[in-house]
């Protein structure tokens, strides 16, 4: 069965692009005090987003149909030195509150690098490539332009961007009993920078759906401690998440938004978009956030640790061997 809901939502805080083009100062306040009291914030009115983010589902529902066999010949080889582009399938596992470990068995992604790179790998089957790129660089363009306001990225931390890495999110039906995993995601923290990330699309036996209530994505909020369901049904808003490397070299100025997804029992399905903006891979701080004291920092306070170790140390916790 579903894990139990607080039955709270979350006000999401929502911006127009103009106002942020603007640089109104009311937007940007709202901006920056929704990330860093909320951890989660959206924008509405993008010119072309909404027309590319529905492309993109039709396209991510095409590669989901076909069958696994086929899809599996674009997973990476890991053994062989891979990495993780292309399909991925029950391949992360998350703590529960009580320590135990579960694997997100109905979590299925495909991953590519944003804007496009030889090292990304492209079902022939369908046309995934072009929606994911053409969604991708305009969630790229707006992450970028987001963090630089905020001061994550630029002068005030002398931070650069790196890769962007956007994954397509599948999340499969869930019957009565196929699973004992009670989220669709475990709760956890993006461990890069910065998030963006599309609200979801649902569907039932091939025809969309609005999202059931006991589903979708929540979060706990900083302030409160109890994780509040988004209200984020509007497919002209791109949302925005904090990583935990973006709270790292802010020494905790901004946190990272700790999250997970609800599940829907059912033949319900859920699609969506995010991309992660990772640090350079050689950056290295010198960070007293208290996240130093995860041991995937490596050494005390205020010791070196490098964007490459921490990304490599996320990837060994949650990764299922």
């Amino acid at each position: 069965m579903p894990i139990c809901s607080t039955n709270i939502d979350l006000a999401l805080d929502i911006i127009s692009y103009e106002a942020f083009l603007k640089e109104d100062p009311e937007a940007l306040k709202l901006l920056k005090t929704a990330l860093y009291e909320k951890g989660i914030v959206g924008i509405r009115d993008i010119p072309g987003y909404k027309e590319r983010a529905i492309k993109f589902i039709e396209s991510a529902r095409e590669f989901s149909a076909l069958p696994e066999e086929i899809k599996e010949t674009y997973a990476p080889n890991r053994a062989l030195g891979e990495t993780s582009l292309g399909y991925e399938k029950g391949k992360e596992k998350f703590q529960r509150p009580d320590g135990s470990w579960v694997v997100d068995d109905l979590k299925v992604s495909y991953y590519g690098l944003v804007p496009n790179s030889p090292l990304n790998k492209w079902p022939s089957e369908v046309d995934l490539q072009t929606s994911f790129q053409d969604l991708g660089v305009l969630m790229s363009q707006m992450g970028e332009a987001v963090m630089e306001k905020i001061g994550l990225i630029g002068p005030s931390t002398g931070i650069t961007l790196g890769n962007k890495v956007g994954r397509m999110l599948y999340y499969r039906k869930s019957l009565e009993g196929t699973s004992d995993n009670p989220l669709w995601c475990g709760a956890h923290f993006d461990h890069a920078m910065f998030t963006a990330l599309l609200p979801a699309f649902y569907f039932i036996e091939g025809e969309a759906t609005p999202e059931p209530a006991e589903a979708g994505l929540f979060i706990r909020t900083t302030n409160e401690g109890v994780f509040k369901k988004v209200i984020a049904d509007d497919p002209d808003v791109l949302l925005f998440q904090v990583g935990e490397f973006g709270q790292l070299v802010t020494n905790d100025g901004i946190r990272a938004t700790e999250h997970r997804v609800h599940k829907a029992l059912g033949a319900i399905e859920r699609y969506t978009l995010a991309l992660f903006f990772e640090a350079p891979a050689e950056t290295s701080i010198h960070s007293h956030s208290e996240l130093t004291q995860d041991a995937r920092y490596g050494g005390p306070a205020g010791s070196a640790c490098s964007y490459s170790h921490w990304s490599n140390e996320s990837y060994k916790r949650y990764l299922v061997k």
